[in-house]
């Protein structure tokens, strides 16, 4: 856990995004059985809707399971209402999961040119 998302103001759109990717570490825990890694970027600060996050973990196994996982991407989207992100912006907001080996089959295990 990250503990420099303290260093922003409660309220400041940077300190929403890091409590948002601290609660989907802790909400996807109770549902991966690997171990995972939760990665965001974007624009946000041109547009707060340019928000990706990225929950990375190992098989395409686990992936699809947690794609498929209704009650899983319910509770990680109300994340975003939870932690008051931008309201227009919330259903621009992506969240999804990558596999490495997803990510070794398409861009040689680059996940840097993967996610280009």
């Amino acid at each position: 856990m990250s503990f420099s998302r303290f260093f922003y103001n409660k309220n400041s759109l940077k300190r929403k995004i890091l409590d948002i990717k601290a609660d989907i570490e802790n909400t996807v825990f109770s549902y991966c059985t690997e171990k995972f890694d939760i990665t965001w970027y974007g624009a946000y600060d041109i547009d707060p809707k340019h928000l990706v996050y990225w929950i990375c973990i190992k098989t395409d196994k686990v992936k699809h399971e947690l794609e498929s996982n209704l009650e899983l991407n319910q509770l990680l989207r109300s994340l975003l209402e939870k932690h008051r992100y931008p309201l227009a912006a919330q259903p621009h907001v992506f969240i999804s999961f990558e596999s490495q080996e997803t990510v070794d089959r398409e861009s040689d295990g680059n996940w840097y040119h993967h996610f280009k």
